[in-house]
């Protein structure tokens, strides 16, 4: 049987004055006489890039044995995203070269390798944040790494090791202050008795992203125990978030889950902090 070390690293928003940034980049020109742009990224920006290779080089270490599978789950850029002005740079063009340029190195730092059967998948995000975007990156991966058929989905179904899991952008919140992990619960037990109902296996491990905010819950029923897991982000909070989730912490970082040989389930945060509302 084989170990299997998924990794997630979504939620990046690329192009946000407030997410991962390179701490230097080079862009094209915007103009015809213009010449080759040097952007230089914030303490802010170079702090979450700082974390997220030094969380590579952690899993790189710990991965002797295992079998890296890497899942963008999500929002790989920011766009124009409600016509923000919160941008480190101006075009959806620029925000794909630098989500391009941390992947490599993120790649590069995790130890990525074909040969060893690891697996690279992206997942579509929001629509205002990507547009056509995604795909475009996809390809672009593939040609670098040589990854003959990346997966590009709305939902990305594994199974390791006897377990089934699904993994989508958006799913389920976490809740916040007495609420916090009821969301995750109620979500899983509405799926478990509509499989039931509808006749479909339901996932041992379901994952969702999106909301900028961690967490874990189970549900359990007929003597099994079903997982749900909402991601972090790797984007502070912007004038948007601030609107719509004031007073909520937003967790910036990376989460791996583990699936060994057993069947089951072991769960990592790697969080650079939870950047606290008030």
């Amino acid at each position: 049987m084989t170990k299997y070390r998924n990794v997630f690293i979504n939620d990046m928003h690329c192009g946000s004055d407030r997410a991962v940034m390179p701490p230097t980049i080079k862009l094209p020109p915007l103009m015809a006489d213009d010449k080759e742009r040097v952007l230089h990224a914030t303490n802010n920006q170079v702090e979450i890039y700082n974390h997220i290779m030094q969380t590579a080089d952690r899993i790189k270490k710990s991965s002797e044995g295992y079998k890296k599978i890497i899942i963008v789950a999500g929002d790989a850029i920011e766009g124009l995203h409600h016509y923000t002005i919160q941008l480190a740079a101006p075009t959806v063009d620029d925000h794909i070269e630098i989500h391009l340029t941390v992947m490599r190195e993120f790649l590069r730092r995790i130890g990525f390798s074909r040969k060893a059967g690891d697996e690279l998948h992206y997942i579509s995000g929001t629509e205002s944040h990507t547009g056509y975007s995604e795909a475009y990156i996809v390809k672009c991966i593939s040609n670098e790494f040589g990854i003959l058929q990346p997966s590009f989905s709305d939902i990305l179904r594994l199974n390791q090791n006897g377990k089934s899991i699904a993994i989508t952008h958006q799913w389920t919140g976490v809740g916040n202050g007495v609420s916090e992990g009821n969301a995750i619960y109620n979500s899983l037990k509405n799926m478990y008795y509509n499989s039931l109902k509808e006749n479909w296996r339901m996932p041992d491990l379901t994952i969702g992203a999106h909301y900028h905010k961690c967490g874990l819950g189970v549900f359990a029923q007929d003597w099994k125990i079903y997982h749900g897991l909402v991601l972090p982000s790797l984007q502070r909070k912007t004038r948007y978030a601030h609107q719509k989730t004031a007073f909520q912490r937003n967790d910036i970082g990376i989460v791996t889950v583990d699936v060994l040989e057993s069947g089951a389930f072991l769960f990592e945060r790697y969080l650079l902090h939870n950047e606290q509302a008030v």
